[in-house]
């Protein structure tokens, strides 16, 4: 009694040496090509995927034809389509999506366009099969299966409108990739968009997924668009008794002083409120990256308080505060002023510039064995010890010990290079911090500190040329240049 498996095995035992060698040395090379791809997957070698099912559908066809000679005609039909279907697949995702347009032309890829380009193809595949191959009549199969086709889209309604809402979003393209949308009460940065749902990465760093049919529906607010930039305003009281025109000067110092303020377009300044007790200014700005938003206020406020004191400008309280509230003295005490003035990189300033300085600064206390700096941090901040002792080390090894009147940490202050070495207290310590924003204020009141820095930078080479750093340390030059990088 035959059977398909003796069929097989005599067709085999019958066929030609040299047709199964064929069909041996496609699959193999069939195989290697899978091979490869995995080893070289992370290079990104696309046309690897299309050489392996082009080898696979060459294997497959000599093993029907000159092989098998049609005994398994129709499962080999069927492989074939398969094979075909993943070749076509190899073309639209690994080639045109993966080469030409992510690296030659450097364009985002839309998935949702390729994965209907995928079904449309397997559905056509799926019909000729049908057809051609199991002799099925397709348009009778449609016919018979309305009513339950219209079930199963009566069922699903919210996620076909989902991959259809999907659809729209790619073609209409009211957002991209990499865009900051709200939608609704969400707000978030666009990393994926799929058939059935948009991922949002929020501020908060919480990945949100809004299905594409409530994104249709709702209102979407395109942040990064029609231009790059985002656009901010910031509200600052200023007292009634100072004139619009000096508040104005300062805050419009302040957003050129801003990094993160970009120069174009320009920003602006303008009254927005005049109450009994202040007058409301608000500053209109553009940030280049929607990301830095947060961070471009942050830094646009410090800079008001630190132009606000050095202008003189006093920020005024709320009306409900005033009556139990004292005003503050504006000198600061006079041991903190000698402390400030000690300091070689003060030496020269006047009276009233130290006394500024001084009320710019912060008194930071630290109890024993407190980490007060780590090496290879980054910082704007300098410290000067008013009481107590720390321990200066590198790798654990002490490298000495400072005390009250005592400068740490000034180099990266005024070069932005990371901390060198970890200051840890030995006992209750008070030190005075002053930040980058403060030596600012008082470096554009008097620019003689600049040779101050000079003589600081001299003797921070000579010390490491004397040392056993001798062959990193930096010229004078340089360590000026990144001084001025940052203070110009």
């Amino acid at each position: 009694m035959a059977t398909p498996l003796k069929d097989l095995a005599l067709t085999l035992y019958e066929a030609a040496p040299a047709d199964l060698t064929l069909t041996a040395a496609l699959t193999l090379a069939t195989i290697a090509l899978q091979a490869a791809q995995w080893r070289l997957r992370d290079k990104g070698v696309a046309i690897l995927s299309l050489c392996k099912w082009l080898t696979a559908m060459a294997a497959l066809r000599v093993l029907d034809v000159r092989v098998l000679k049609g005994v398994w005609a129709v499962p080999m039909d069927i492989l074939l389509g398969v094979f075909l279907w993943m070749a076509f697949r190899a073309v639209l995702h690994d080639l045109y999506a993966g080469v030409y347009l992510t690296r030659i032309k450097r364009r985002p890829v839309n998935k949702i366009f390729l994965n209907l380009l995928s079904f449309v193809a397997a559905l056509v595949l799926l019909g000729l099969g049908l057809r051609n191959v199991l002799n099925v009549d397709v348009g009778s199969i449609l016919t018979s299966s309305a009513i339950i086709t219209a079930v199963i889209g009566f069922s699903m309604q919210d996620t076909i409108g989902s991959l259809l809402s999907g659809l729209l979003i790619q073609t209409e393209k009211p957002f991209k990739t990499g865009d900051w949308i709200k939608v609704g009460d969400l707000e978030g940065q666009v990393v994926e968009i799929t058939w059935r749902y948009t991922k949002l990465v929020t501020f908060s760093q919480n990945q949100v997924l809004i299905p594409n049919n409530a994104i249709a529906k709702d209102r979407v607010v395109n942040l990064s668009e029609p231009i790059p930039l985002s656009n901010m305003a910031v509200s600052v009281p200023a007292p009634v008794n100072v004139p619009p025109v000096k508040v104005k000067s300062a805050l419009e110092e302040v957003l050129r002083k801003a990094q993160l303020v970009a120069k174009q377009p320009p920003p602006r300044v303008r009254v927005a409120e005049i109450d009994p007790d202040q007058i409301t200014y608000r500053m209109v700005f553009f940030v280049e990256d929607f990301n830095d938003t947060v961070a471009a206020r942050s830094e646009v406020l410090s800079l008001v308080w630190y132009e606000f004191k050095k202008q003189c400008i006093e920020i005024p309280m709320r009306r409900r505060q005033l009556s139990g509230a004292r005003k503050a003295t504006c000198a600061a005490p006079g041991d903190v002023l000698k402390l400030v003035g000690g300091v070689g990189l003060f030496a020269g300033m006047q009276p009233d510039e130290l006394d500024l300085l001084a009320q710019c600064a912060a008194i930071r206390t630290f109890l024993p064995e407190a980490s007060i700096m780590e090496r290879g941090q980054t910082g704007t901040t300098m410290f000067i010890l008013v009481a107590g002792h720390v321990s200066v080390s590198i790798d654990g090894n002490e490298l000495s010990k400072l005390g009250p009147g005592d400068v740490f940490g000034e180099m990266a202050m005024l070069t932005g290079e990371p901390r060198l070495a970890d200051v840890t207290a030995l006992e209750p310590v008070s030190c005075l911090e002053i930040d980058r924003e403060a030596f600012r204020g008082v470096l554009e009141k008097n620019p003689i500190l600049v040779s101050n820095v000079t003589r600081i930078f001299q003797e921070r080479v000579n010390k490491m040329r004397a040392s056993t750093q001798a062959d990193t340390a930096e010229s004078t030059q340089s360590l000026l240049d990144r001084f001025r990088s940052i203070f110009w």
